[in-house]
């Protein structure tokens, strides 16, 4: 019975803290690349309105996944590593609506 407990507060524990990390990349991101001085926004030149900040956003985020996944798997028990894999292998695609939220 205490393992389910331990499995069930392991969750719960990760999913907060995954939303909360979510939260905190993705306002800290916006407001770094999203405000953009009027005359380059004027001046144009790209394919793609934005192409430098989505490339910057996605660069930025996985840095800081990355770098969150080596310090999580490091300092949680070998028993919940997998956790932390999945928590990782969901905010791939949690990249994807952020972008999508962000950039329109």
């Amino acid at each position: 019975m205490s393992k389910k407990n331990d499995e069930a507060f392991a969750i719960v524990m990760g999913a907060i803290i995954f939303l909360a990390l979510e939260v905190l990349v993705y306002y800290g991101l916006v407001t770094w690349l999203i405000p953009t001085d009027p005359e380059v926004e004027a001046a144009g030149g790209a394919v793609v309105r934005n192409w430098n900040k989505v490339m910057y956003f996605i660069l930025a985020y996985m840095g800081i996944l990355i770098t969150v996944l080596l310090v999580a798997s490091s300092m949680v028990p070998r028993p919940f590593r997998r956790h932390v894999m999945f928590w990782f292998y969901l905010s791939l695609p949690t990249m994807l609506v952020m972008l999508f939220v962000a950039f329109n």
